[in-house]
């Protein structure tokens, strides 16, 4: 069997420099970007092959060598900093309770009914992409949700692939480091779109017209292709009056100009808009109204999403919240429902975005009684260097704790706990590891909370 090699410049390693390497262990064609490397490889019995974008040659190259599975699949892709998952996790639950055989790509897990793929970056590379789509085609899958990452639109992951459908839910700061700015960060969501138009005109867009960006996408593309908008703003799927409790959450929308009331078990204000996208997706795309307000309150909530840890009188919700805006949202809502005090659990992953952080711990201050500041994945930075960078944004004006190991941390929430009080655990939500140096370790928030709540009788 013949192999090819294709070299891609990364942001810490570049591919090239393993071309020799690769054609010792067999490789009969090399693909480059990098010109200096054709008089390295020139002399040897290979063949090579030169693309000013080997990522995005090798998008186009992945998609041919497993049939371009996207043309005969439906492929749904749901862009933003926040809400990607639940709203590509809705779309599944709502398809499926349709009986529309449906795949799942995202953060959580890869997965086609109950054969579970793996799961790494929210959206894998080129090469994992379309196979992912050939074996869930293969399987019986009709329809795949996928989120998509500003990574991924930026590094030619899903180049190739005729998206049916897309989602923006919104824009808040996350990535910088990658993206240095918010207009670049914006630029790289809009490609989705706009790579979506050029190869499909009949693909239908949902935006969150709430959203400074998703309203600046609506306007862009409502005159071009099937639009609809969301938002309290929307003159399409409009959100009205809405109150979330521990039950679930009650909400009233206008489509159109007709009212509706619906429950859902989902809590928090930020999923009245997750369900408002998927909701307004799929009645764009053409869902029967009446099944998805029939199939609404069947809704099941998503793992590591205001996760609540049973405890036995106060609350332990685990959350993903990782950006300000997400642990804002979070925060928000729940100070509405509190009855005591808020105790925060939270830290900032290292080597990524650094400006962030005193942004998060201005709104812990703003909205916690307790902060309890931890690690979440410090990678190569030290822990106590990211936790100043946090404390930079604040007064400290409330009780504050900084405990660097996030297990005694999340212990000492649990063990400070009073009756009505609410202990948010941010930051790492669905996440079953922890980043430290170079090594990674098992770490579940949800786990490490059901041992102390078990240890200190308060479950």
């Amino acid at each position: 069997m013949s192999s090819l090699f294709i070299a891609i410049k990364g942001t810490k390693l570049d591919g090239h420099t393993f071309s020799l390497y690769a054609v010792k262990k067999g490789a009969k064609a090399v693909l480059i970007q990098d010109k200096d490397y054709l008089r390295k490889l020139k002399n040897l019995d290979i063949f090579i092959l030169y693309s000013k974008n080997t990522r995005k040659t090798q998008a186009i190259i992945a998609s041919k060598f497993f049939n371009e599975p996207s043309k005969t699949l439906k492929v749904f892709g749901i862009t933003g900093t926040n809400g990607k998952t639940t709203t590509s996790n809705l779309i599944l639950q709502y398809l499926s309770m349709l009986g529309e055989p449906t795949g799942l790509i995202g953060t959580i897990w890869y997965k086609f009914k109950d054969t579970i793929f793996d799961a790494g970056r929210t959206t894998p590379d080129a090469i994992e992409w379309q196979k992912l789509l050939y074996l869930m085609k293969q399987k019986g899958a009709k329809y795949v949700v996928s989120e998509v990452s500003s990574h991924a639109i930026e590094q030619y992951r899903v180049y190739g692939t005729i998206f049916d459908g897309c989602i923006f839910t919104n824009l808040t700061q996350d990535h910088l480091d990658y993206h240095i700015n918010m207009e670049n960060y914006f630029q790289a969501k809009r490609k989705l779109f706009t790579y979506t138009y050029q190869i499909n005109k009949n693909a239908v867009f949902s935006f969150n017209v709430d959203d400074f960006y998703g309203l600046r996408l609506y306007k862009e593309f409502k005159d071009k292709i099937k639009t609809i908008s969301y938002g309290k703003f929307s003159e399409e799927f409009k959100i009205k009056n809405f109150e979330t409790s521990m039950e679930g959450s009650f909400f009233e929308f206008e489509i159109f100009g007709k009212n509706f009331s619906l429950y859902s078990k989902l809590r928090g204000d930020f999923n009245i808009y997750n369900i408002a996208g998927a909701f307004s997706f799929l009645l764009a795309y053409g869902i029967d109204l009446n099944f998805l307000l029939e199939a609404t309150p069947k809704l099941e909530p998503i793992r590591g999403r205001y996760e609540i840890v049973p405890a036995k009188d106060f609350l332990v919700i685990n959350d993903y919240a990782h950006t300000p805006d997400a642990l804002e949202n979070i925060l928000r809502s729940l100070k509405k429902i509190k009855r005591n005090r808020i105790i925060i659990v939270f830290g900032a992953g290292g080597d990524r975005d650094k400006t962030k952080r005193p942004k998060m711990g201005k709104i812990a201050e703003e909205y916690a009684d307790i902060i309890i500041l931890t690690s979440d994945n410090p990678r190569s930075e030290d822990p106590k260097d990211i936790i100043e960078d946090i404390k930079s944004g604040m007064e400290i004006k409330k009780t504050t704790l900084e405990i660097i190991d996030r297990e005694e941390a999340i212990k000492e929430a649990i063990k400070m706990a009073k009756p009505d009080d609410i202990v948010l655990i941010a930051g790492k939500g669905h996440e079953t590891y922890q980043i430290i140096g170079d090594k990674i370790y098992h770490f579940d928030d949800s786990d490490v909370a059901k041992k102390y709540l078990l240890e200190f009788n308060k479950v």
